[in-house]
């Protein structure tokens, strides 16, 4: 007898199966009015379908056997379940469950192609689940866990563009600056996926009606934030203003008086990293040929001021980097010009 077991395989449970349990130890848990050994099973249910989703090593991946989970998942309700009661699952359980539901959004339908998880997330009105995994930042212990799950999220085009349009993700502003260095970096790291994943779209949005409050918080950030906080910023605000897709969020930034006057004051900053980052964006006020009176009023007040100044900045970079000195140089060419 002993010999017939040893050795024995373990049966798998049914994707079915591990919808339903999980759906009810879910369900307690959320509650409030957990059974014993929920959690037990809980970390055991979604280690087998973190497996069926991003494989165990000892099965391979069955896309047949991905989709019925995924269909059983989405019958039981397991993604928004998820998203709701992260912060309330024991360490490995919470990892394994961040896994399953990052596995169910990847998964891509066989019969129609489409992202069945995703495409039923953009199109739920109340906002409730995007919500919780943004607001997942303000809960310590599952923070990274929600990072990691929202980042997923963004890459589908139509959940991107509702993430944007919710209201809790101007919290961004305040989660990358949380004194946990970890969590806040990873909250920067979210940020930035979400403004430079689908360019077109972050365009549309920032050139809307979001405008105004977004880059108020923007260059508050850039003026009372950490240093990290600053230079990061900084960086993606480059991009953001450099690419193709947002010539006119570009154009609007760069016609204010107030946004030049703010790369300025970055621009002699105690950080030399924060300096270098705020002349890509300052360079761009400088050599645009439709500038504003405003700004071309403050360019030329103070003209022979930043010509001395430009033509010692970061000089210790000529050597190595050619185009930054070939850039700077051009910028006191304009300037002179004015």
């Amino acid at each position: 007898m002993k010999s017939s077991l040893f050795g024995q395989k373990k049966q798998r449970r049914t994707p079915k199966d591990l919808a339903t349990k999980s759906h009810q130890c879910l369900e307690r848990v959320i509650n409030k009015c957990p059974v014993e050994k929920d959690q037990e099973n809980l970390a055991k249910y979604f280690q087998e379908t973190r497996a069926i989703l991003h494989g165990d090593g000892t099965h391979d991946l069955d896309p047949k056997l991905i989709q019925e989970l995924v269909d059983a998942s989405m019958k039981e309700n397991i993604p928004s379940m998820i998203s709701q009661g992260l912060p309330m699952l024991e360490f490995e359980a919470r990892k394994d469950a961040a896994a399953t539901y990052n596995g169910l959004v990847r998964a891509k339908d066989l019969e129609t192609g489409t992202y069945k998880v995703a495409d039923e997330l953009s199109e739920k009105n109340d906002g409730e689940e995007l919500d919780a995994l943004i607001l997942g930042y303000e809960k310590q212990s599952s923070a990274l866990a929600y990072g990691a799950m929202l980042r997923e999220v963004v890459r589908h085009e139509n959940v991107l563009e509702k993430v944007l349009r919710r209201e809790s993700f101007l919290k961004f502003f305040q989660f990358m600056q949380f004194e946990n260095f970890e969590i806040a970096s990873d909250a920067m790291a979210s940020f930035r996926e979400c403004l430079t994943r689908h360019k077109d779209i972050v365009a549309k949005f920032l050139i809307g009606e979001a405008y105004e409050r977004f880059f108020e918080k923007f260059n508050d950030l850039l003026e009372r934030g950490n240093y990290v906080c600053k230079r990061q910023s900084l960086k993606l605000l480059g991009e953001i203003l450099l690419d193709r897709a947002s010539g006119e969020v570009m154009m609007k930034y760069i016609s204010k008086a107030e946004n030049l006057c703010l790369m300025m004051n970055l621009l002699r900053d105690d950080a030399k990293s924060i300096q270098y980052e705020a002349f890509h964006v300052f360079k761009v006020f400088v050599a645009n040929p439709n500038r504003p009176l405003a700004v071309t009023s403050i360019l030329e007040a103070n003209k022979k001021k930043l010509m001395h100044f430009l033509g010692k900045f970061h000089e210790e970079r000529d050597k190595d980097d050619t185009q930054f000195a070939e850039e700077r140089q051009t910028l006191i060419d304009v300037l002179r010009g004015i």
